[in-house]
């Protein structure tokens, strides 16, 4: 199992001070300029971080030995699936979107921490990560349900938003007071306690975009890009830092030119564009999730 980096405090701190350096920016700066960022922050580092999925896979399997040939057009006919998805059913394609990332961000941040039953574990996992993305669109729930109308033509009625916040955020408590030991409880609660309140600033204070690439970049991708490298290369140092990003960079260019391509084509149409871009990053998580999960497993 990889052994998370997200309780070293370096790592936090360095989360929680940027953190409210952005919220400045949020509260200091037009919203344009914000989403503006966001989107160089999602596509820079929050991208890099789901580039070097194939190498994973390969390091992953290396005592399975099964062929590697089969395991990458798998991985690649997810991507060409979700994709496909976005394009003929947009609606149970944001919906299974939401929902995986939802688990992946839970996973990630609790990996390390967490020992049980296997089914409860998963769902303190979903739970957790649901509630932040809940929150995430309740604070901003206007730009939240224009997105979804771009692209799904589904109104969102705003008290779904509000119960599910409140339902798996308490999900969320009773199943963390029973798998975190006391020790743990009592050392940690108030700093987790903490951090969602943090969130809570950050979403009010920040537009969907910049909320959402705050905490995405800052509180999930740098910490599982240290998972990763460590995985890969078994420390965190500037030769292993610099063999990620350059086993990572072709794939991530070559997934910033289709962007950019597609953006070029439909640069005249913004609803049509939200669509793409949201597909876009669908694409890419759906089989990354199920890559990290499998590592976090061993």
């Amino acid at each position: 199992m990889i052994k998370s980096n997200t309780n070293n405090s370096k790592s936090r701190s360095f989360s929680l001070i940027t953190t409210f350096a952005f919220m400045w920016v949020a509260i200091n700066f037009s919203p344009q300029f914000a989403d503006l960022f966001g989107y160089m922050l999602i596509l820079s580092v929050g991208i890099l971080h789901g580039s070097n999925d194939l190498y994973l896979i390969k390091k992953s399997l290396v005592k399975k030995q099964p062929k590697l040939l089969v395991v990458i057009a798998i991985y690649l006919s997810v991507i060409l699936g979700a994709a496909l998805l976005f394009y003929q059913l947009p609606l149970l394609a944001l919906t299974s979107f939401v929902l995986f990332s939802a688990y992946h961000f839970g996973e990630q941040h609790w990996a390390s921490r967490l020992s049980g039953n296997r089914w409860m574990v998963s769902l303190f996992y979903f739970s957790y990560g649901l509630t932040i993305l809940l929150l995430l669109f309740f604070c901003n729930f206007d730009d939240t349900a224009k997105v979804i109308v771009d692209i799904t033509n589904f109104s969102l009625p705003e008290n779904l938003l509000l119960n599910g916040l409140v339902f798996f955020g308490v999900v969320s408590i009773i199943l963390g007071n029973h798998l975190l030991t006391i020790e743990f409880l009592k050392k940690k609660s108030v700093e987790e306690i903490f951090y969602l309140f943090l969130f809570f600033l950050l979403f009010k204070a920040a537009s969907l975009i910049w909320g959402f690439a705050v905490y995405f970049v800052l509180w999930h991708a740098i910490p599982s890009l240290i998972d990763q490298i460590k995985f890969l290369h078994g420390d965190i140092n500037t030769q292993t830092v610099r063999k990620y990003v350059l086993s990572s960079i072709l794939n991530w260019i070559i997934a910033l030119f289709g962007l950019a391509m597609m953006y070029f084509v439909f640069r005249n149409d913004d609803s049509v564009f939200i669509t793409i871009f949201f597909s876009f990053l669908a694409a890419i998580t759906f089989p990354h999730v199920l890559v990290i999960s499998n590592i976090y497993k061993q």
